[in-house]
């Protein structure tokens, strides 16, 4: 038809699609492979156990109430359960021969989840020679992971400790 215009097709395929989803499929399998050599293992992260700042030392521990002996885990009060762990926290002067703080002294403790839910840790204090101990229970799962955050001052006007620390417990 001679007076008639030609308009431009476009060309579909319908399956461009499903073949770039192959492509891409076969190049993530391919940088899968493995490789000979076994994974060497993460070395363990080494909590100090401990911060220092002004001239006071603050060390902490998350320990398994069933891992305390039955005499120590007694005289705080400590009832022994599979699924209950102890924080302790001392907050002695970096000097052995410095004063320890006065009543002025502050620790708070948060536990925090998984999910970023914190729940405040009630803390006892515990007056023990060169050093102020407060000592609190948390609730912990099979093989999930908890979180304390713990923030303190020896003095009114010392300057601040904080620490965190996350361990997991095997309950079995």
């Amino acid at each position: 038809m001679p007076g008639r215009k030609s308009r431009p097709r476009a060309w579909v395929s319908g399956n461009n699609r499903d073949l770039s989803a192959t492509v891409a499929v076969l190049l993530l399998l391919a940088g899968c492979g493995g490789s000979p050599e076994p994974i060497a293992e993460a070395p363990p992260f080494l909590d100090p156990g401990f911060v220092e700042a002004g001239g006071y030392r603050m060390h902490y521990a998350l320990t398994l109430s069933r891992d305390l002996p039955a005499a120590i885990a007694g005289s705080y009060g400590i009832e022994q359960r599979r699924d209950l762990a102890v924080l302790t926290v001392a907050i002695a002067p970096s000097e052995p021969r410095a004063n320890v703080g006065d009543a002025a002294s502050q620790v708070e403790a948060d536990a925090v989840s998984l999910i970023g839910t914190r729940r405040p840790l009630v803390l006892s204090r515990h007056d023990e020679p060169g050093a102020e101990t407060w000592i609190a229970t948390v609730d912990v799962r099979h093989r999930e992971p908890i979180t304390i955050e713990i923030r303190s001052r020896a003095t009114a006007e010392g300057p601040a400790l904080r620490a965190r620390l996350t361990r997991e417990f095997r309950l079995e």
